[in-house]
């Protein structure tokens, strides 16, 4: 009796984001699939890696590891409909940078006593 499993294991999420690296290096997230799939063909990728991403269901992704984590789940078999869905990361609060004020140069009054003369 074999242990083997019907089905080849799928690839961890882990190596599918080392194979798509090189190709969606130059991505900008969020992206949505058709732009997944045009940076891939831009790339120039082979078909295995051009089915792959094809598989992506449609929607927005947020960073390369969604987009691994996304394949991964359609590779094997689960749901993907929570893979992913928080949202962009959050960005970091930064607090407001302190710039020193600059001392106004004071105005110099002059306080010298004016002259009076009389009026004629």
């Amino acid at each position: 009796m074999s242990t083997r499993p019907d089905h080849p294991s799928s690839p961890p999420a882990a190596a599918i984001a080392e194979r798509l690296a090189a190709v969606l290096g130059d991505l900008t997230f969020p992206a949505q699939r058709w732009q997944v799939l045009t940076v891939g063909d831009l790339y120039g990728v082979d078909t295995t890696t051009r089915s792959l991403l094809e598989r992506l269901p449609q929607r927005q992704y947020h960073s390369l590891r969604e987009v691994a984590a996304v394949l991964a789940a359609v590779l094997s078999g689960r749901p993907v409909a929570a893979v992913g869905q928080a949202g962009p990361p959050p960005t970091p609060r930064v607090a407001p940078r302190r710039v020193p004020v600059r001392a106004r140069p004071q105005r110099v009054v002059d306080r010298r006593p004016v002259p009076t003369t009389p009026v004629a």
